[in-house]
């Protein structure tokens, strides 16, 4: 379990970077001092997210080369120095360049460290753990903005606005110290090959070798599984749907991170800090639908043990299938109640139904594609990882001109509208899931 929580605590940070620029006071220093709009000052969080989409494909590899800890911390640190330079940076080119790659290196520990729980726990408990690792990652957007805009209040410089990058560049050197003095590599390729070259060099025999050491990096190969194959398998029916259906609510959680500081000004007059504080029901919405997962993982654990298969893809659509309507709803109470007249209480709720049911989404999308496509597996994700970070980076670009232009009510109602629209994704698959998978080249054995 230590694994499980200093790794997520790991992409917990990762994350949680991620929309430290989305906070009111943030934006209105940045268009302040910039002369910028209010999309402009959002591209600091826009492109930390692009670089989390291109990051996976150049260091998934490297965790499967040099094991976990190489593959994860090293990026991470330079993400960390990228994190300093951004709030060293004078000018809004060199704001936008470091903010790109401090998301790009930032990658590994959101994708690689997955491999970690893979290496650690069985089938039948790994998606409890997975389901208590997607909590972190999915907790750490939701308290950016919180945290951020707290730092900033707290100062009376004019350019306070470089605070919270200080703080989360030294937050990552923290962690990352902690980690590589607490834990030990789980890749087990990687720890075979250290023990055959102990015992060569203890034994002095030299022909004593691990299948690992026979392995070299090939170039062909690499394009070929982590840049064109998970574009391949994006063209196939069941990754596109799941993928889409993910990254639609994954772009709804930032559009959500980004602009309810924005929608609580609009209608209440809430500014700084006291505008971010609804997003705390956003993390308890999370939190309860990872319970739902983690209690919908015991479940499918039980059907496992009382089948022949090892895996059953379609018995992890249930959880999206039961708990999917939650976000569509709470879109519709956070647009229809976020208004002068009713209680701040009730958008609050509406909020907390949508954390619930974009984890429960997001996770069981991810869980079905790892079921489905065990050996590639890898690519799946990668695929899914990309589609819902450009979707994430654009969305809240255009969320404020939504909720300007269409109103809170309305421009809510427009997305949710769309998220109701995808609640059959799961149900089909549900039913016509294995003969789909069937004729997929990608997909596991189907008997």
């Amino acid at each position: 379990m230590t694994y499980t929580i200093l790794y997520g605590l790991t992409t917990f940070a990762a994350q949680f970077n991620s929309t430290t620029m989305t906070s009111n006071n943030f934006l209105e220093e940045m268009e302040s001092l910039y002369h910028l709009s209010r999309e402009c000052a959002l591209l600091g969080t826009a492109l930390y997210i692009l670089g989390i989409a291109f990051g996976p494909m150049m260091f998934a590899p490297m965790s499967e080369m040099y094991g976990r800890k190489v593959g994860v911390f090293i990026p991470f640190f330079i993400s960390s120095l990228f994190t300093f330079a951004t709030s060293i940076s004078y000018n809004v080119a060199g704001i936008m360049v470091t903010r790109f790659f401090a998301g790009f290196f930032s990658g590994a520990p959101i994708v690689s460290a997955g491999g970690v729980l893979a290496d650690i726990w069985s089938p039948g408990a790994r998606g409890a753990a997975f389901g208590l690792y997607a909590c972190f990652v999915s907790t750490g957007p939701s308290f950016g903005p919180v945290l951020s805009s707290l730092l900033i209040s707290s100062s009376s410089s004019s350019e306070s606005w470089r605070i919270p990058q200080w703080f989360i560049g030294l937050v990552d050197l923290f962690m990352i110290a902690l980690c590589l003095s607490t834990l030990e590599e789980t890749y087990e390729p990687v720890i075979l090959s250290w023990r055959a070259r102990d015992r060569r060099l203890d034994s002095k025999q030299w022909n004593i070798h691990s299948l690992h050491d026979t392995w070299k990096f090939d170039l062909r190969e690499t394009v070929s599984v982590h840049l064109i194959r998970p574009f391949a398998m994006l063209a196939t029916p069941i990754v596109f749907l799941m993928a889409l259906y993910a990254s639609y609510v994954y772009g709804l959680f930032y559009l959500i991170i980004t602009n309810v500081p924005e929608a609580f000004f609009l209608t209440k007059g809430w500014e700084g800090t006291q505008g971010t504080l609804p997003l705390i029901s956003l993390f308890l919405g999370v939190v309860t639908g990872s319970i739902f997962n983690m209690l919908w993982a015991r479940r499918y654990a039980q059907i496992i043990d009382r089948s022949s298969d090892k895996t059953i893809p379609e018995q992890r659509l249930p959880i999206m299938m039961m708990a999917g309507w939650l976000m569509p709803v709470g879109i519709f109470i956070f647009g229809w109640t976020c208004n002068a007249k009713i209680h701040w209480i009730a958008p609050c709720i509406g909020i907390a139904f949508i954390g619930a049911g974009f984890i429960t989404i997001f996770q069981g999308s991810i869980n079905y594609l790892v079921d489905s496509f065990t050996k590639y597996s890898a690519s799946a994700i990668a695929a899914n990882t990309f589609l819902r970070s450009v979707f994430a980076a654009s969305f809240p670009l255009f969320a404020k001109q939504l909720f300007v232009n269409l109103q809170v009510s309305w421009g809510s109602s427009l997305i949710g509208f769309i998220a109701l629209g995808m609640i059959p994704i799961p149900f089909f698959f549900f039913k016509y899931g294995r003969k789909i998978r069937a004729k997929n080249p990608y997909s596991n054995r189907v008997s």
